[in-house]
């Protein structure tokens, strides 16, 4: 079992921080493709997540690197392990790396030791093919077991599978404390697609898409409200994009619009899980 701790002050970013965004790059590639009812792979919906480990994932280093901002990739070890080139890129080019299953394994429909030997797996997929001590994780829908999980058998610095607040707070049990980094659900996975499995299936494809403009005013909507609250009150901006989604050219487009709105406000900085776990556990000291 575990508890959460209460900080010692109120909760507050460093001097001239006013709303840190943790741009999260989640590469999976075509793990998680819908899945028939005969237990068939759906063949589009496989190749168009194929497309983020082929050229998606690498368009998003692209702009990241353009705009000169880190993040955090949330990989799939699955996702590693067929794509290893651009991990490597990934870890070379200074951003923060984070476990994410196996296979984009739905957590919360396993038994707990079925969910332990997949983040072990995952774990031992990062050391032995990138030399990564894994510091983060975020489990693909957390089960009601994961919190425990992370907490006896690992030693994480941070998860970021909980959707319940809007900001970090720790958490400990087992004899070890763990931060936990919030999600969002108002990631590109709500605001630029659908994914679902529609019967019968549509004659292009598996998911119902909105446009970029759409995505790119939800994107900017969301960043105002927490800019304009975050002139009194600390706030945190967590944004997902995924290589198969975001990494097609004009969802691409989307993001780089809006890594260059952000960046003109005073106090906006785009940094990583590892940054914002270092900052908040300030919180917590005498």
């Amino acid at each position: 079992m575990w508890s959460e701790v209460p900080m010692k002050q109120d909760g507050r970013w460093p001097n001239g921080v006013r709303l840190p965004i943790i741009l999260s790059v989640h590469h999976q590639s075509e793990e998680a493709a819908v899945v028939f009812g005969d237990g068939q792979v759906d063949p589009f919906d496989y190749s168009e997540r194929q497309y983020g480990g082929r050229r998606g994932a690498w368009r998003l280093l692209e702009i990241m690197g353009k705009h000169n901002v880190l993040g955090t990739w949330i990989i799939c070890g699955a996702t590693v392990e067929k794509y290893p080139a651009i991990s490597k890129a990934v870890k070379a080019a200074g951003h923060a790396i984070a476990g994410h299953t196996y296979e984009h394994e739905m957590m919360c429909n396993y038994p707990p030791e079925q969910e332990l030997r997949l983040v072990r797996k995952t774990v031992e997929v990062f050391q032995d093919r990138l030399g990564e001590k894994l510091t983060g994780w975020r489990t693909c829908f957390a089960s009601h077991h994961t919190i425990d999980l992370l907490l006896e058998h690992f030693d994480f610095d941070w998860d970021a599978s909980i959707w319940n607040d809007d900001l970090p707070y720790m958490i400990e049990g087992y004899g070890k404390k763990l931060l936990e980094i919030p999600f969002s659900s108002y990631s590109d996975a709500a605001l630029a697609i659908q994914i679902t499995n529609p019967m019968p299936p549509t004659p292009y494809g598996t998911w119902h898409s909105n446009t970029p403009e759409f995505i790119l005013r939800a994107m900017k909507t969301q960043f105002d409200a927490l800019y304009e609250r975050g002139a009194e009150k600390p706030v945190l901006m967590p944004l997902t994009v995924h290589d198969f989604i975001v990494g097609r050219p004009s969802r691409s487009l989307v993001l780089d619009e809006f890594i260059t709105y952000a960046k003109q406000f005073e106090g906006v900085v785009f940094t990583t899980h590892d940054q914002v776990c270092s900052w908040w556990l300030d919180n917590y000291q005498q």
